[in-house]
């Protein structure tokens, strides 16, 4: 069984070596020509993602069912509406309880009444006529301390106070707490949209909030924000563009309508995982014509000269894994070379990566030509 195995192996091998060189015995008489530079004003077409310049994920602070309509991706909302409502049924409950509470114990604790001793029930006109009396001579000493005793108020004990009722502030404080706390529950049940944008995605379940869990996400629609990558080659000049203020910049929709923008980010670090530099542009979706997560196409120009690769258009072939050119190797044999290909001017196309000086491609390839044949010139 394991010699069959084996066999087996050693026949799958042999057959696949003789599929990848079955060019290699054949030949082809065709055209090429050696990869050189030279100065072109930088027009570049790239692939961006547009992503929102804000965005927002409404994240409920307590749990319940939703009494409000449920949020649908692709919705529009506008800042400052309600866009959640919660049941706040038991909520409010919660407010009434505690407000209940701290009226209960403030009541209790208010003064008892204040006790005022009594006020002297004596004639004090009276009094004042014998004053006046004893002091002018009209009476005697004796018959003024006889009349004075008669109208000199009745002795009477003097009622006992009771005493206040002590005031437990620190209760009172918990109580207070305890109300503004279930306020600030009871307005948690309603979240507002902080900006104005679309839904773009839901929770699963978005008729019931979960406390902590994302249940919506909103994108402002207006103004995007387009990030793409830059080849090295231009970056210099793209910078110097940027700074005299002569870069054109565009992003452009599928159906050939485009939106100016700006280019207010430009990375001075290279990538190098890829040789490339990052760069973002802003822009407003007046037009309504972008979404955000989805790549579109981003146009910057210059009248700045950058020194480019360029082939003829009729080198550049295009498969499901992008655009190619054959070259021919220093043996003479074809080969299969991925490239980044930019804007195409008088049939000529530019090479932004994939392609050295020095280099010889195959400006017109034929059909019949396979990677690995001896190509004649």
């Amino acid at each position: 069984m394991v010699r069959i195995k084996k066999w087996a192996v050693a026949a799958c091998a042999a057959i696949f070596a003789a599929a990848v060189l079955s060019g290699c015995g054949n030949s082809v008489t065709t055209k090429t020509e050696s990869v050189t530079k030279s100065d072109h004003p930088v027009a570049l077409t790239l692939d961006a993602n547009i992503t929102a310049l804000h965005m927002t994920n409404v994240v409920p602070k307590l749990s319940g069912k939703l009494v409000s309509t449920p949020l649908t991706v692709g919705q529009e909302v506008k800042a400052g509406e309600v866009v959640v409502q919660v049941d706040s049924a038991l909520y409010q409950q919660s407010v009434s309880d505690a407000e209940a509470q701290l009226v209960a114990a403030s009541s209790a604790a208010a003064a008892a009444p204040v006790y005022q001793a009594p006020a002297a029930s004596g004639d004090s006109a009276q009094r004042a006529k014998l004053d006046v009396w004893y002091n002018e001579g009209a009476i005697s000493k004796v018959e003024y301390n006889q009349m004075m005793a008669r109208t000199a108020p009745p002795v009477q004990s003097a009622p006992v106070q009771e005493a206040a009722p002590a005031v437990d502030s620190g209760r009172i404080a918990q109580l207070q707490q305890a109300v503004q706390s279930a306020r600030e529950m009871l307005s948690n049940a309603t979240i507002y949209s902080p900006i104005d944008g679309r839904v773009t995605s839901v929770a699963d379940n978005p008729s019931v909030a979960v406390a902590g869990n994302v249940l919506a996400t909103i994108q402002q629609m207006t103004p995007l924000v387009a990030t793409f990558a830059v080849p090295e080659d231009y970056i210099d000049a793209l910078q110097t563009a940027k700074s005299n203020g002569t870069i054109k910049v565009s992003i452009i929709a599928p159906s050939g309508e485009s939106e100016t923008g700006e280019l207010t980010y430009l990375s001075e670090v290279k990538d190098p995982a890829t040789g490339s530099y990052m760069a973002k542009i802003t822009f407003n979706n007046d037009k309504n014509l972008f979404v955000p997560g989805e790549f579109y196409h981003v146009r910057l120009s210059t009248p700045q000269e950058v020194s480019q690769i360029t082939v003829p258009k009729t080198a550049v072939k295009t498969k499901d894994s992008g655009d190619f050119v054959y070259i021919v190797n220093d043996k003479g044999l074809s080969d299969a070379r991925s490239v980044l290909t930019g804007d195409e001017e008088a049939g000529r196309v530019v090479i932004l990566n994939g392609l050295s000086e020095g280099e010889k491609v195959v400006i017109d390839p034929p059909d019949s030509l396979e990677i690995g044949m001896k190509v004649n010139t």
